[in-house]
C-alpha cells in the first residue's frame, strides 16, 4: 500500500509543545458501539484536501489492568515473561483516535481509511497496575498517490514522565492535490528473511480481537460486514498482526524500544501467514501462505533510555 521508497522518521517522540492546542479532557469513553456510529456518520465528510485541526483529547489515570493485558496478550502470542506487551498502551489510546477522527471538527470520513503504519517507542518499562496520562492529537499530512495520509500522535506518561510513544499513519483515499511532503514508506524487502513459522489465523479471530481490543470495525467481524465493504471475508486488524508478530521476536528483557510497522495488505481470515525475520536485523515480515506477499513488513530495535526532547515531536519525515 505504501510507495516503495526510504523514509527517515523521526529519532524521538515526545510531547507537544507549551503552546499546543490543550486537549479535551475525556473522563468516560464512549461505548464500542457509539464510537461506530460516529464513524458512520462522518462518511459524509467531502473527499477533499485540508489541513488538520489543532485538535486534541487526553485521558488521565487509566489502569494497565492485570487481567485485561493477560487476555490480549494470550491472544497475540506473549509470554508472561514478556510484562507489558509495548503495543498495549495503543490499544488503550485506540478510543481517543476514535473521538479524534470521528469529530466534527476533523476534516477527513473515517470509515475506509487505510492504516498504513505505526512507530512506536517505549521510553521505559510498563507494569500492571501503572497508572497512565494518554494525550492523542493530530499530526503531520502527507501526500500519497492515492490519497491523503495523516499522523495521529498519542503520548502516555507515568507520574509526568513520557514513558509511551506511538506515530499511526492513516491514509483516506481518493483525495486529489493531497496536502505535505510525499509520504515515503522506510522498510524495504529484506533477502536475508527467513521463513521460522506458519500460523493459522481462525475464522473468528477478528472478533476475539474486538473483544479484547475494542475495535469493532465491521470489516473484521463477519463476512456479511466484510463484504459490506469490499472484502470477500473478514481481514484481521493489522495491530493483532503487529503484536504476533512482536511476540515471535522481542526478547523478554526489552526495556526501551523503538518498533516500526507499515502494512501491505490484508490478511483474510480464516487464513494462512508464514513468520520470516532477521535476527541480525532485527528485521521481519508476515508474509501469504506461499511467503510471496507481504501482509506487514516490520522492524525492531533497542532505543536509548533517556527521556524523549520536549522540543521535537514526531514531525520531521523528509
Amino acid at each position: 500500500m505504501a510507495n516503495d521508497r526510504p523514509l527517515d522518521p523521526p529519532d524521538t517522540v515526545s510531547p507537544p509543545p507549551a503552546s499546543a492546542q490543550p486537549a479535551i479532557n475525556v473522563t468516560h469513553l464512549p461505548s464500542p458501539l457509539r464510537l461506530l456510529l460516529r464513524a458512520l456518520l462522518s462518511a459524509r465528510k467531502p473527499a477533499r484536501a485540508q489541513p488538520l485541526p489543532s485538535l486534541a483529547f487526553e485521558r488521565r489515570n487509566v489502569l494497565l489492568d492485570a487481567n485485561d493485558i493477560a487476555r490480549y496478550a494470550r491472544l497475540c502470542g506473549f509470554a508472561d515473561s514478556h510484562g507489558v506487551p509495548p503495543t498495549w498502551p495503543h490499544l488503550l489510546a485506540f478510543p481517543l483516535h476514535m473521538l479524534l477522527m470521528t469529530d466534527r471538527a476533523f476534516p477527513f470520513a473515517m470509515l475506509g481509511m487505510v492504516h498504513l503504519a505505526n512507530r512506536i517507542r517505549l521510553h521505559a518499562p510498563l507494569a500492571a497496575g501503572d497508572r497512565l496520562d494518554f494525550d492523542v492529537r493530530c499530526g503531520t499530512l502527507y501526500a500519497h498517490d492515492k490519497g491523503q495520509v495523516f499522523a495521529v500522535l498519542t503520548t502516555a506518561r507515568r507520574d509526568g514522565d513520557v514513558v509511551w510513544s506511538g506515530e499511526s499513519l492513516y491514509l483516506r483515499t481518493g483525495v486529489h492535490d493531497a496536502l505535505g511532503a510525499p509520504y515515503r514508506a522506510e522498510l524495504r524487502t529484506n533477502s536475508s528473511l527467513v521463513q521460522t513459522a506458519t500460523w493459522q489465523v481462525p475464522g473468528d479471530l477478528g472478533r476475539q480481537y474486538a473483544r479484547v481490543s475494542g475495535d469493532y470495525n465491521p470489516i473484521h467481524l463477519w463476512p456479511v460486514t466484510a463484504r459490506l465493504f469490499g472484502f470477500p471475508r473478514p481481514i484481521i486488524h493489522g495491530m493483532w498482526s503487529f503484536a504476533r508478530a512482536l511476540a515471535a521476536v522481542l526478547p523478554a528483557d526489552a526495556r526501551h524500544l523503538d518498533l516500526l510497522v507499515e502494512f501491505k495488505t490484508p490478511l483474510l481470515l480464516p487464513g494462512e501467514a508464514t513468520f520470516w525475520c532477521d535476527s541480525h536485523s532485527r528485521a521481519f515480515e508476515l508474509r501469504d501462505a506461499a511467503g510471496a506477499v507481504p501482509h506487514l513488513r516490520g522492524r525492531w530495535q533497542a532505543a536509548p533510555s533517556a527521556s524523549p526532547s520536549i522540543n521535537t515531536f514526531a514531525t520531521d519525515r523528509s
